[in-house]
């Protein structure tokens, strides 16, 4: 493009050097480009102008509905703590026989301390009891007296629950906004009554009051409260915002954001002149141009066929470059494919070496504690017997004894059974065997759980029960997993899979703990299996803390982890991946941050010969 108005610029200097054409010249006098250059900068002053004032329509229109849905949000998250906090107090009471005045105190401390909205709590009637907390006996007078007026005859009598009242009190300056809570106790607290209190103005707790103008609430029987915050001012406008929330209606009346649409303001005429002043200066860089025009043209016929010279020299120069470039991405293309195959190599080498790694340790272990394990069961069996046959021959010699009818011999027999404890040794001798016998029986199924973990004889494709393995899991991370959560199975008819029994064990063993590792505090882990089709479907679902959405496309990546430095490798969630990948099996992960997790395996039934030499 800029070679072709070069070429131009020598082609016209030529013609005007050797033929002095008028046509020529006055194409460097025309006024037709400054012409077109006015309209241009008139119409794009007008669309600037047009769209300053769409803008700004839409920045007050934005700003009005985040003001009012921020109003909206905070009244009605301090109503809700104030139902909260009353709820609180009635389920403390009823849950218990009878509560102290210093109990009371004190869970009603815990509550302030986790609530700045709140200014008081009170139990009224309480077992002919009036109880406060923090004691401000002056407001509580007060409250009293409107619940008698208003009940007539209260604490006796008929009272409405769970609704809100305004109280204009005298004992403070501020209007006060009552929560009233009658729950359902027996006969002897069938009066009571929990009141929650606090300022009107506090429903506004964390909103920036310099915006407020005025706000009026308003129960359903009547009662109502002003509050103005500041005088409206002359200038700027004042919205108002009415809200039905519970029983109240809350008039708020606030101030718009007078500097932002001031800004606003600014901007459109900013445009307008900046349109202005852009096409004032084109053209006189027009005009200064066309001058500079007629000076360049007689230079650049001189400079023509050295500029022509250069164009050639610069077209070889970028051609070559162009073929260096083209190589150069090639290279990097080849060195990008050869890190994907270390990468997966090296992904693969961690994998097999965690997997023998946990095959020799579930064998060693096997090996070790069968042999032990062997010789105790027999010798318990021996035990148990010799232990049957010691009893009947005491028994037996009991008899006898008892029929020599001889006092001493007699005598003598009951002080021996009493010194050595004979009753509590036939109770509970073999009762001792047993039990012990039935922990080796717990210790074999462990043994033989890691033994069906790893699957050590077991290393290649094969028909396994997906059900089985995942008992076996739990077994072996129960440990880890006890502790933070409770695992419930929804396990439903699957048949048998083709896979490699150890490498599904170890995708099981991830995810779970995985979430074990996800709860803050005691959680649920839910297993779930069905079929679906030509496939098997397993979820791993937890309510931990969930995933953030802005990693979540990145927890399959290897070596990528959250815990802290030394508590993670990053490749549990990698590895687990790749396994399921090359079963040509899917692995898929929702969450919800603060809700949750679900890890779903999906698994062909039956695979292919070639597929299993690739896994």
């Amino acid at each position: 493009m800029k070679n072709d108005s070069v070429d131009q610029l020598v082609l016209m200097a030529q013609m005007m050097a050797e033929h002095d054409d008028p046509r020529l010249y006055g194409k460097f006098n025309s006024h037709r480009p400054i012409i077109f250059i006015v309209l241009a900068g008139l119409l794009v002053a007008v669309i600037s102008l047009f769209s300053a004032f769409q803008w700004e329509s839409h920045v007050t229109d934005s700003l009005t509905d985040t003001s009012e849905r921020t109003y909206e949000t905070e009244i009605q998250r301090n109503l809700t703590k104030m139902i909260q906090s009353a709820s609180a107090v009635a389920g403390f009471v009823e849950g218990s026989d009878y509560v102290t005045q210093q109990e009371f105190v004190q869970f009603s401390n815990r509550l302030f301390h986790s609530d700045e909205v709140i200014d008081m709590l009170a139990l009224l009637n309480y077992r002919e009891e009036q109880r406060m907390f923090p004691g401000n006996q002056a407001v509580l007078e007060e409250i009293q007296q409107y619940l008698r007026d208003r009940f007539k005859g209260y604490p006796p009598g008929q009272r409405e629950s769970g609704e809100f009242r305004v109280l204009n009190t005298t004992a403070s300056e501020l209007p006060r906004l009552l929560f009233l809570l009658a729950p359902e106790f027996p006969t002897e607290d069938r009066n009571l009554l929990v009141v929650a209190e606090m300022p009107v103005k506090k429903l506004l707790t964390h909103i920036d009051r310099q915006s407020i103008v005025s706000l009026q609430v308003s129960d359903n029987i009547g009662n109502q409260s002003n509050l103005t915050l500041m005088s409206a001012p002359d200038t700027g406008d004042v919205n108002t915002q009415t809200l039905e929330i519970a029983n109240l209606s809350i008039s708020l009346r606030y101030l718009s954001d007078t500097p932002t649409l001031q800004s606003a303001g600014y901007l459109k005429w900013i445009l307008v002149v900046s349109t202005l002043i852009f096409t004032a200066s084109l053209v006189a860089q027009y005009i200064y141009t066309r001058r500079s025009i007629r000076q360049l043209a007689n230079l650049a016929v001189h400079r023509a066929n050295d500029l022509t010279a250069i164009n050639s020299e610069l077209t070889d120069e970028i051609l070559s470059r162009i073929e260096f470039q083209a190589e150069l991405m090639e290279k990097n293309q080849e060195i990008h494919q050869m890190n994907e195959k270390l990468e997966e190599a090296q992904n693969q080498l961690i994998q097999q070496e965690k997997l023998a790694s946990l095959g020799q340790l579930a064998a060693g272990v096997a090996h070790e504690i069968n042999n032990p394990v062997g010789y105790i069961n027999s010798n318990l069996s021996m035990l148990n017997k010799y232990a049957d046959r010691a009893m009947k021959l005491i028994a037996y010699l009991v008899e006898q004894i008892q029929h020599t009818q001889n006092p001493d011999l007699i005598d003598a027999m009951e002080q021996g059974k009493t010194q050595q404890k004979y009753s509590t040794v036939e109770r509970n001798m073999l009762e001792v065997i047993k039990e012990s016998q039935e922990g080796l029986t717990r210790v074999k199924q462990i043994v033989q759980d890691l033994k069906d973990f790893s699957r050590i004889d077991e290393a290649e494709w094969q028909w396994a029960d997906l059900h089985e393995g995942i008992d076996s899991t739990l077994n072996i991370a129960w440990n880890e997993i006890k502790y933070n959560a409770t695992v419930v199975k929804e396990y439903g008819e699957i048949p048998d899979v083709e896979c490699v029994p150890s490498q599904i064990n170890q995708v099981i063993m991830n995810l779970l703990v995985n979430s074990a590792h996800a709860m803050k505090s005691s959680g649920t882990i839910t297993i779930r299996t069905a079929c679906q089709d030509d496939n098997v479907r397993i979820e791993v679902e937890d309510d931990g803390c969930g995933i953030p959405p802005e990693i979540m496309g990145r927890i399959f990546d290897p070596f990528f982890t959250t815990k802290e430095v030394g508590k993670g490798t990053g490749l549990g969630l990698s590895l687990s991946y790749g396994i399921i990948k090359k079963h040509n099996g899917e692995l898929l992960a929702e969450s919800t941050l603060g809700v949750g997790t679900c890890f779903t395996i999906i698994l062909p039934i039956n695979h292919s010969q070639p597929d299993h030499q690739a896994a």
